[in-house]
């Protein structure tokens, strides 16, 4: 649509005291697939985005810590174990190898351990975004097979980023957000491959 964009710094967002881990779960699954639903109707656009560049941040400007929060790493990593035994043949099929067995070695870490490399997420998310697309049916289950998954990428950053301030794990994310956008060529290629 060609319109402008920009960030908003609404400020430092106060939790409630439950443990987050319990509503990850549901938001993941309406997020992703919503975007999945967007990335088929805008295919033309996002393929031909190159690159990627600052927008302007309005709001304000003032930096604030926010309050630790607790979550639950073992139930995170729990759902991430149990998830893979349960589909591990599903994701077998929807994975290339290398992912898969990557996720499988994941499955054996304990939970202060426990790590999934930024480029298998980034392959469970494209590969499938590539499977969503060439799916006309069952759309929903493939976004909540993938969750238990997206638990255990929680649990991962909550490892890598356990001894950082907000601005330093910032820094993890956008670590992250470039090597999607390294990897973006991959997503392309097997955009138009994947089986039904």
């Amino acid at each position: 649509n060609n319109l402008k964009i920009c960030q908003s710094n609404l400020g430092v967002k106060i939790h409630d005291a439950k443990d987050p881990a319990e509503s990850l779960g549901p938001m993941f699954r309406q997020v992703v697939h919503t975007l999945f639903v967007l990335m088929e109707q805008h295919e033309a656009e996002w393929k031909a985005v190159k690159g990627s560049r600052t927008v302007p941040t309005f709001g304000l400007q003032k930096f604030e810590e926010p309050e630790p929060g607790r979550v639950d790493l073992g139930r995170l990593v729990t759902e991430f174990k149990t998830g893979f035994r349960q589909f591990k043949g599903l994701y077998r099929d929807i994975f290339c190898p290398d992912c898969f067995e990557e996720l499988k070695r994941c499955a054996t870490k304990a939970k202060t351990k426990f790590v999934m490399p930024v480029s298998t997420w980034v392959q469970v998310l494209y590969e499938t975004a590539a499977t969503f697309h060439h799916w006309t049916h069952n759309r929903t289950q493939l976004v909540n097979l993938v969750t238990p998954l997206y638990l255990g990428r929680v649990a991962s950053f909550i490892n890598q980023t356990k001894n950082m301030g907000s601005a330093q794990a910032e820094e993890v994310v956008e670590d992250q957000a470039q090597v999607f956008e390294d990897h973006k060529d991959y997503l392309i290629q097997i955009w138009g491959k994947k089986t039904k």
